[in-house]
């Protein structure tokens, strides 16, 4: 890593990374008033953006099953798809993965970083769309960067604070409008229409109600009757708690700790998939926007919030679009890079656009063939 470096204009810092062609570039998210000094200290920190990272890896979805491995390094046992917390055969942690991204994982990412600006950022937070900077890292997701200066001067403390928030992490449904009334069996609930986690989670329990089995709904509330009940009374149960004002009683059998064993499932999906070290940072490399990412030879492109429907990682961040590279694959997945699609295969010499080509020898999944 060569840190440290201050430039007085773009054009300067163009010029330094034509001759010097790094590998990966990245910039700070601190402003400082001497960013060259070469301790941290002597830097003088003014504050920081706040960050946040969407990393396809974070995120279980169903196709890495087609395309990610991972082996235990203790005992040498190995699986497909998202790796295990640790190993289902001896309990060890150390895992070694091999991760790919398809287009039903950037989907994911994608979806992260609407949900992340739509439902978040700019309700309960009060951030403008304009002062919110979108990139596609260049590699498996997306990095927001929130410029509002009321929140540069945060912490790590404050910015744990707003992870965690998003992330729903500590989350209580009832310190968001559950409690217990007088009458036996009756309590009160939050609103639909109400604004942050309070209303996220009542229309996180109507749309899990709306679409869950008797089987999932028994896996949630540990109870075969309770699930039998709401299941038998789901068209009641949903007109209640939609209604203005919202009744959650009125159905013998369910309890309020049913119904918040049904609120932290539902909320669940409600909460951003971020990787929350990125955002506790004030000091936070991250990779500049317009470079090569050294793992895929893809731009990291940044983007308007008008642009992100649209964007295709795999097509719009291709900086090579011309010419074609001899390449010995040891091996891959089914791949996709702009309009070529390849795979899965090992052990085989082709001859695939540019762009495909380098995608995969920085990878480390193949050699130049001359």
């Amino acid at each position: 890593m060569i840190r440290h470096l201050q430039f007085a204009s773009a054009r300067a810092l163009k010029e330094y990374l034509e001759v010097k062609a790094p590998a990966n570039a990245y910039y700070s998210s601190a402003y400082y008033d001497t960013p060259s000094a070469p301790d941290m200290v002597g830097k003088g920190w003014q504050g920081a953006d706040l960050v946040f990272d969407i990393d396809a890896d974070h995120i279980p979805t169903a196709c890495k099953a087609d395309h990610d491995t991972w082996r235990c390094l203790d005992c040498g046992a190995a699986g497909r798809g998202f790796p295990p917390a640790a190993c289902p055969k001896c309990g060890m942690k150390k895992l070694e993965t091999e991760t790919w991204v398809c287009e039903e994982c950037l989907k994911v990412a994608k979806e992260e970083a609407f949900k992340l600006i739509d439902d978040f950022m700019i309700p309960d937070f009060g951030v403008s769309q304009k002062e919110i900077e979108i990139c596609f890292s260049g590699h498996r997701g997306y990095h927001l960067h929130i410029l509002d200066e009321r929140l540069r001067r945060l912490g790590s403390d404050g910015r744990r604070e707003v992870a965690d928030y998003v992330r729903g992490v500590g989350l209580d449904p009832r310190d968001h409008g559950f409690r217990e009334i007088a009458r036996e069996g009756a309590f009160l609930g939050p609103d639909m229409r109400d604004g942050g986690w309070r209303g996220r989670i009542a229309r996180a329990i109507y749309a899990y109600i709306s679409k869950c089995t008797e089987d999932q709904l028994r896996q949630v509330v540990k109870s075969a009757a309770v699930a039998d009940t709401i299941c038998r009374n789901r068209a009641k149960f949903l007109e209640n708690i939609a209604s203005d004002p919202p009744f959650w009683g009125g159905i013998k059998g369910y309890s309020l700790e049913s119904v918040v064993r049904i609120a932290l499932a539902a909320a669940a999906e409600n909460a951003c998939a971020i990787d929350e070290r990125v955002t506790l940072d004030v000091k936070r490399l991250i990779r500049h926007p317009n470079t090569l990412h050294g793992k895929t030879a893809l731009r990291a492109v940044r983007l308007d919030y008008s642009e992100l429907e649209s964007f295709d990682p795999l097509r719009s961040a291709v900086a090579f679009r011309g010419g074609s590279i001899k390449v010995y694959v040891k091996g891959m997945p089914r791949v996709r890079i702009g309009d070529h699609e390849a795979g899965p295969a090992s052990s085989v010499e082709m001859e695939v656009p540019k762009a495909f080509g380098l995608y995969l020898i920085c990878k480390g999944a193949a050699e130049p063939r001359s």
